[in-house]
């Protein structure tokens, strides 16, 4: 294995570990069992994530909570994730990925359960917003123990399943909390929404610290507190307003801190460069983004998350403003774009990936937008008569582009990372689409909100066509990314294990 420098290792290649050696891969069905461990974590951080939203009407009611508490409930979770995910990340590369993952998950179910009893909407934002903590700390070390558990040749089917697993949850949200909400377990109204993941994360604990190996970056055991503080306030300034911005009419604060956000994060840049040519440790590895691959899937990822978070807002306005339909009902209404996502990553997308290589990702987009079409085809011309069966087939095709889309495009990303990197690059990825779906909430979200008072379907419209113009720059982009997926012999870089 090669001992090549961090900070001269040849440009366009990832480096390789300062140590040699990688625990031995687990047997099959351990290994697949250690997999399943960490679905279920990534699972439970996107469902809840997007299972607080049915319930806030319950929420207003039971906890007298104002418009302020309310916006902060779904704000304060994604603001703690997108911020503080990199250094997750990057704890994982420097004290171990599996240590990490662990202590994450544990603080998500604690925290869980500090949502669940909350007694007052204070607490409960609190609670909400140390969990987007606990999930930035777990969810980057799943790809990590991926990179760590698989072979580069093998890594690509499962990897691909992190983009996919963390969609179908988040498009379930909705649906679980809607049911959980009917059935009104215990008379305990929206508590059991939080519930729900004690047992979830009692077992992700007990199973992970059975099955998943130990490993981390280096041997260097030295946090960049510099860049950390910098890399937080310059994501704060620019998070804040795109949460914030749309539900206060973007007042003057908001426009401010997005200006400065642009010298902020010029300003980490620098830093991170300058530390990296000192040989400083460094909170995102500036080395990483010489790699084709892992530059050029940065960019379509935050387009791609752009329309999906974009068009779940449209989406949910559409189903229950527009069509009338409840909580539960809206969420059973999206199952056929689930179905499609399975079959796009689990049918298509691993037989097409080793014959047409990064236009997998092509295909994803086109059927994308040919589901948006079939979805806004009935919807302009039936407007608020159409009926939810109309809608179907539309669905069922988006899904299967977001399949394709978001399976291979989550390995692409990182294929050409060394295992040596992975919770850096992964937290990094994280981020990243965290502000993709963000800025598809602005932009698609004002598109869709200037045309409302003309009616829902009218504004449905008018947000489709923005979604598919963001889509259209992103499958434009494709053909930066790698031809086709780097074999073995090519990548042959692991790390080695936690002391």
């Amino acid at each position: 294995m090669s001992t090549t420098s961090p900070h001269t290792a040849e440009p366009g290649r990832a480096r390789a570990s300062t140590a040699s050696t990688t625990p031995a891969p687990s047997a099959p069905r351990g290994r697949a069992l250690a997999v399943a461990v960490l679905m279920l974590a990534v699972a439970m951080d996107m469902l809840d994530a997007s299972v607080v939203n049915v319930a806030l009407p319950t929420l207003r009611g039971d906890l007298h909570a104002g418009g302020a508490a309310l916006q902060w409930l779904l704000a304060g979770y994604t603001l703690a994730f997108a911020v503080l995910v990199t250094l997750g990340g990057r704890l994982g590369d420097l004290f171990g990925y599996r240590r990490m993952f662990l202590i994450g998950t544990a603080a998500f179910t604690v925290l869980s359960l500090a949502c669940a009893l909350a007694p007052d909407p204070g607490t409960l934002v609190a609670a909400r917003t140390a969990q987007g903590a606990a999930a930035a700390l777990m969810v980057p070390q799943a790809a990590a123990l991926l990179q760590l558990m698989y072979a580069p040749h093998e890594r690509a089917k499962a990897m691909g399943l992190l983009g996919p697993i963390a969609g179908l949850s988040a498009a379930l949200g909705p649906l679980v909390g809607g049911l959980i909400l009917r059935a009104d377990l215990f008379g305990a109204g929206w508590r059991p929404i939080f519930l729900v993941n004690l047992p979830v994360g009692a077992l992700a604990l007990a199973a992970g610290t059975a099955l998943l190996p130990r490993g981390r970056a280096s041997h260097e055991t030295r946090l960049d507190a510099h860049g950390t503080v910098l890399a937080v306030v310059a994501l704060t300034s620019l998070m804040l307003p795109l949460v914030e911005g749309p539900g206060r009419h973007w007042p003057v604060w908001t426009w401010v801190c997005l200006a400065a956000s642009v010298p902020l994060l010029g300003l980490f840049a620098y830093d991170q460069r300058t530390r990296a040519r000192r040989g400083a440790a460094t909170l995102v590895e500036p080395e990483l983004f010489r790699l084709r691959s892992f530059s050029a899937g940065l960019a379509v990822s935050l387009l791609v998350e752009a329309v999906l978070g974009g068009l779940s807002l449209t989406t949910t306005f559409l189903l229950q403003d527009g069509l009338g339909l409840g909580a539960a009902a809206a969420g059973l209404a999206t199952l056929p774009m689930v179905a499609g996502m399975v079959v796009g990553v689990a049918v298509l997308a691993e037989p097409l990936i080793p014959r047409i290589g990064r236009h997998v990702v092509t295909a994803g987009g086109v059927a994308l937008a040919a589901g948006l079409f079939a979805l806004a085809w009935p919807v302009h011309h039936y407007g608020p008569a159409c009926s939810v069966w109309a809608l179907l087939p539309g669905l069922t095709v988006a899904g299967v582009g977001l399949g394709l889309l978001m399976g291979p495009l989550f390995a692409i990303t990182l294929q050409d990372v060394g295992a040596a990197r992975a919770g850096t690059a992964s937290g990094t990825l994280e981020s990243v689409e965290q502000l993709g779906g963000a800025l598809g909430v602005v932009v698609v979200g004002a598109v869709f909100l200037r045309h409302v008072d003309a009616g829902v379907p009218s504004a449905f419209g008018w947000g489709t066509a923005a979604a598919l113009g963001v889509l259209a720059v992103a499958v434009a982009l494709v053909p930066l990314l790698p031809r086709r997926f780097r074999s073995e012999d090519e990548l042959g870089l692991e790390a080695r294990p936690e002391g």
